[in-house]
């Protein structure tokens, strides 16, 4: 028996239903201004693709230093919230579920979107370049290590951006664990070094996904909630020996949590993987 994408409703998060079995990837837009609050082409944006059952949201940045791409849409303070709220309501007028995408970019920020140096699981800086406010380029600069005290401050920040989310009036989150942003940072041992409870093992690099999709699961259930990952991406200069391990593992634990979806990138910049993977290797020795 044949399946329509188009005309067949799916269920999914339990009782989520949606009107067919399409779904729009997240696209980056950076149409959101300074202000990071979404606009009236934005509305039309979405509506416009509104023929899909689910849409995922361009990437959402969750709090001021999770910010490095001009014109990146933001869902942290009233203002995003009241924004946003028109693209949902619009999103679901015409039959569709949406739910957005929070992406905390970690070390490929520049101090110059927010005043503050960049952090990730390591001080270990990405190869290329940030593209500023100005239009203008300039290498990314090394970023600080978080402190284990100071993560518990990042995933607060990533409930609270899911709850301005709920406010909003999104069906659920897509927490963006891939491309060399922040989660990705920690889950790779290309750039996580760390030797203390967030580094070192696949168990120990996973948990700062594990303590974030618990604290949203405080807002959203866990079933309201997906995962993106990368495993054989080398964009933003990633790409790491054990990858094959790391991810196994990692998606093995997500299986168990019931979440919503699991969306897996492959092979985004994988002309450079080889290459990655090498400068990663010699990292460690």
């Amino acid at each position: 028996m044949s399946i329509s994408l188009t005309d067949t409703p799916l269920t999914i998060g339990g009782d989520l239903v949606l009107k067919n079995r399409v779904v729009l990837a997240p696209l980056t837009r950076g149409r959101s201004g300074v202000d990071q609050c979404p606009k009236s082409h934005s509305v039309d944006y979405y509506v416009q693709r509104s023929g899909a059952g689910l849409l995922i949201s361009e990437g959402t940045i969750p709090s001021k230093q999770g910010m490095g791409w001009s014109g990146a849409s933001a869902i942290y303070t009233p203002e995003h919230v009241a924004a946003w709220r028109k693209v949902t309501d619009a999103v679901h007028a015409a039959g569709s579920k949406i739910v957005c995408q929070l992406w905390h970019m970690g070390r490929v920020t520049h101090s110059s979107f927010h005043g503050l140096q960049p952090v990730s699981a390591s001080a270990i800086a990405a190869e290329g370049n940030a593209h500023l406010l100005d239009k203008k380029k300039s290498p990314y600069e090394v970023p600080r290590a978080l402190e284990a005290a100071e993560i518990a401050t990042v995933v607060e920040e990533l409930r609270h951006a899911a709850a301005c989310a709920k406010e909003a009036g999104f069906d659920g989150v897509e927490l963006h664990g891939a491309n060399g942003y922040l989660i990705d940072e920690f889950l790779q041992s290309c750039s996580n070094t760390r030797s203390d409870d967030y580094g070192g093992s696949p168990e120990k690099r996973f948990r700062l996904l594990k303590e974030v999709i618990a604290a949203v699961s405080t807002v959203f259930p866990a079933s309201r909630i997906g995962v993106r990952l990368s495993p054989n991406g080398a964009f933003n200069n990633m790409g790491s020996a054990d990858n094959l391990e790391t991810f196994t593992y990692v998606i093995k634990q997500l299986d168990a949590l019931g979440l919503m979806y699991l969306h897996v990138m492959d092979g985004l910049g994988e002309q450079r993987r080889s290459r990655s993977r090498a400068r990663c290797v010699r990292r460690r020795r």
